[in-house]
C-alpha cells in the first residue's frame, strides 16, 4: 500500500495524496461513506488540475503538410517551467482541430502528464485592420449619401415653390401675354433642371448605397470569421526544478486541402514536351499560414487510433469510368469517342500571359517517396490565407520525351489532332488533374490527365491541326439495298481522303468503325478496308499512314449488313 501511495503522490498533488491516505486508514466504513470519499477524491483531483496556474505559450506554425482533404499543422514553442506541476496553454489555434489527432512532444527535463484540447468562446481578438479600413470607407459613403439626400430635399423645396408660384401667377389677370410667356418659360426651365437634378442624385444615392452594402457584406464575412471560437491545447507538465525546453504540437484540421493541375507545353513536334506541375492549395481553417514551409502529400491520413481490420479483397474486371472535367475538353485520346473530342484554338494576348503562364520563379522542391505515397516539400516558405481562395504553387518543371502522332476520326469530325505519347510516366509522380495545353505560343484548350489508365503510355491530345485536311464521303454508287430471300442486305461504302499540307512528313492514324452485331440474325461483313486493321470485338478500323509533304491518300471503307427483311436496322 505504501508503494501505491508513493506512485500516486508522484503523479498528483499533495492534497490528493492525503485524501488517498485517509481512505486507506478508515476502518471499516460503510458503502455510502465510501461513495462520499470517492466523490471527494474526484473533486480534489479536479480542484488540483484546474487550480494550477495556466501559462500562455506562444507557438508559431513551423510547417504544414497538405493532404487532398485536410492538413497537418505543426507548431513549436520555447517554454520555461517552474518546479512542480504547471499547465501550458497554447491558444490561437484552428477551431477545426481533430482532437483525436493531437500529438505533443517535449524536449527538456520535464514530464508531460496530460493533454486536453478545448474551444475558447470568450476571447475577443482585436479587430482586423481590414475591418477598420472598411468602416472608414462606409463612413465616407454615408456622408456622401447624406449630402445627396440633403441636396434632393432642397430641390424638392424649389419644385414646390415653383409649382405654388405658377398657380398664383396663372390667376393674375393683369399679366400681359409676353409676361405670361416669360413666366411660363422660367417655370418650365426651373422644373426641368430641378427634376433632372433629383433624378441624377437619386441614381447617385442608389450607386453609393450599393457600394455601402458590398462593404458591409465584406465586414460581415470578416467579423463572422473572427467571431468563431479559438482552439486551445492545455498541456499539464511536471518538472523537478526550473527548466527550459521546447514543445512541439501537431494536429490535423479539416477545411483544407490541395489538388494538382498542369501546364503542358510543346514547341515543335520533334522537341521534348514540358510539364509544369502545380499545386492548388486552399484552406479555410480559421487561421492564416504566414511564411511557413508546406509539403504536398497524396496520402489520405486517418486520425483513428484503432487497428485496421482486413476484409475480403475481391477481384473483378476493371471497368473504366470517364473522368469529369472542370473546363473545356480536348480529351485524353484513349478511346475513339475521346479522340473525337476537340478544342478550339485560342490565341492569347500579352494580357493573358499572367493567367496562362506559370510563375517565372522556380521553387526548390524535394520529392519524398514513402511506401504507398509521396510528397513534395517546398523549400521556400509560403503564405496561404484562411479565405478559401486558391493559392497556386509550382512544384516541378519536367522535360519528357514524347512520341508525336496525328490522329483523326473523320466519321465524327473531319479534323486531325496532334497527340503526344509519353512513356515511363509512372516515375513522374503524376496525379489525376486538369491540364492546360499549349502548342507553340497558342493556348489550345484543356485536357484531363488520368493516371488510373491501365497503360504504360500516357496519351495526351494537343489540339487540332488545320494544315491537315480530311474528307469522308459516302460512295452513292456503291451504297445499295437488296432483298435476298427472307433477308435484306445493305451495303455502305465511304471514301476517306487525307492530305498533308505541311512542309514535312507526318505520321497519322485514321479511325473508323464497323457496326457490331448483338443479334445472331444480324451479320456484318467487311468488304473493302484498304489495308486497315479491324478489331472484331469493338468494330474499330485503324489505318496508320505516313504522308510526305503535300501528299494525299484515299481510303476505301465498305461493309455489308444482312438481316431479316421484316425487321428494321438503323445503320447510320
Amino acid at each position: 500500500m505504501q508503494i501505491g501511495i508513493k506512485i500516486v503522490y508522484a503523479k498528483v498533488s499533495r492534497f490528493k495524496a492525503i485524501l488517498l491516505l485517509c481512505c486507506n486508514m478508515l476502518i471499516p466504513i460503510s458503502k455510502k461513506m465510501k461513495g462520499y470519499l470517492i466523490i471527494l477524491l474526484t473533486l480534489g483531483m479536479g480542484i488540483s488540475l484546474y487550480g494550477q496556474a495556466q501559462k500562455n505559450v506562444s507557438a508559431e506554425i513551423k510547417n504544414v503538410v497538405l493532404f487532398p482533404d485536410r492538413a497537418q499543422i505543426t507548431h513549436e514553442a520555447t517554454v520555461s517551467f517552474s518546479p512542480g506541476e504547471s499547465i501550458a496553454k497554447i491558444g490561437g489555434l484552428s477551431p477545426y482541430i481533430d482532437v483525436t489527432s493531437v500529438q505533443i512532444k517535449g524536449e527538456g527535463d520535464f514530464t508531460i502528464l496530460a493533454v486536453n484540447s478545448q474551444m475558447n468562446f470568450l476571447e475577443n481578438p482585436e479587430e482586423d485592420p481590414e475591418v477598420d479600413d472598411l468602416r472608414k470607407q462606409i463612413s465616407s459613403l454615408v456622408v456622401k449619401i447624406e449630402d445627396e439626400r440633403t441636396a434632393i430635399d432642397i430641390l424638392r423645396e424649389k419644385e414646390t415653390f415653383l409649382t405654388a408660384n405658377r398657380i398664383l401667377t396663372g390667376n393674375d389677370r393683369n399679366l400681359t401675354a409676353e409676361q405670361f410667356k416669360s413666366l411660363t418659360d422660367l417655370y418650365v426651365s426651373g422644373i426641368e433642371s430641378t427634376r433632372t437634378g433629383i433624378l441624377k442624385m437619386s441614381r447617385k444615392i442608389k450607386e453609393l448605397e450599393s457600394q455601402k452594402q458590398k462593404l458591409e457584406n465584406q465586414i460581415s464575412g470578416i467579423i463572422n470569421k473572427s467571431a468563431m471560437p479559438i482552439g486551445e491545447v492545455l498541456i499539464s507538465v511536471s518538472s523537478p526544478r526550473q527548466v527550459n525546453g521546447k514543445l512541439t504540437l501537431s494536429y490535423l484540421v479539416t477545411n483544407a486541402g490541395w489538388y494538382p493541375s498542369y501546364d503542358i507545353r510543346v514547341e515543335e513536334v520533334d522537341a521534348p514536351a514540358s510539364i509544369f506541375y502545380k499545386a492548388n492549395a486552399w484552406q479555410n481553417s480559421g487561421s492564416d499560414w504566414k511564411n511557413v514551409k508546406i509539403s504536398f502529400s497524396n496520402a489520405s491520413p486517418s486520425a483513428s487510433g484503432n487497428l485496421p481490420v482486413l476484409y475480403p479483397y475481391y477481384l473483378n474486371y476493371y471497368q473504366p469510368i470517364a473522368a469529369s472535367l472542370k473546363g473545356r475538353v480536348s480529351g485524353v485520346a484513349s478511346k475513339a469517342s475521346q479522340r473525337a473530342e476537340a478544342v478550339e484554338e485560342i490565341a492569347y494576348t500579352d494580357a493573358d500571359k499572367e493567367y496562362f503562364e506559370p510563375p517565372s520563379r522556380e521553387l526548390t522542391v524535394a520529392v519524398t517517396d514513402a511506401t504507398t505515397s509521396f510528397s513534395f516539400d517546398v523549400g521556400v516558405p509560403q503564405t496561404v490565407n484562411s479565405d478559401g481562395k486558391i493559392s497556386l504553387i509550382e512544384l516541378q518543371r519536367l522535360t519528357v520525351e514524347a512520341d508525336y502522332k496525328y490522329k483523326t476520326v473523320p466519321k465524327i469530325r473531319e479534323e486531325a489532332f496532334l497527340t503526344a505519347d509519353i512513356s515511363d510516366w509512372e516515375s513522374l509522380n503524376l496525379l489525376d488533374g486538369e491540364a492546360n495545353i499549349y502548342f507553340g505560343n497558342t493556348f489550345t484548350g484543356k485536357t484531363y490527365l488520368s493516371t488510373s489508365q491501365l497503360s504504360d503510355t500516357l496519351n495526351i491530345s494537343l489540339g487540332k491541326d488545320n494544315s491537315i485536311t480530311l474528307k469522308r464521303e459516302k460512295r452513292k454508287d456503291f451504297t445499295t439495298t437488296r432483298l435476298i430471300g427472307v433477308n435484306r442486305q445493305e451495303t455502305r461504302s465511304f471514301l476517306i481522303s487525307v492530305r498533308n499540307n505541311k512542309s514535312k512528313e507526318i505520321a497519322i492514324t485514321v479511325y473508323d468503325q464497323l457496326p457490331v452485331s448483338q443479334n445472331n440474325n444480324i451479320t456484318v461483313e467487311p468488304e473493302e478496308l484498304s489495308g486497315g486493321k479491324l478489331d472484331k470485338v469493338t468494330g474499330e478500323v485503324k489505318w496508320e499512314l505516313k504522308l510526305g509533304a503535300g501528299e494525299s491518300r484515299e481510303l476505301l471503307f465498305t461493309y455489308t449488313v444482312k438481316y431479316p427483311r421484316d425487321k428494321r436496322v438503323i445503320l447510320e
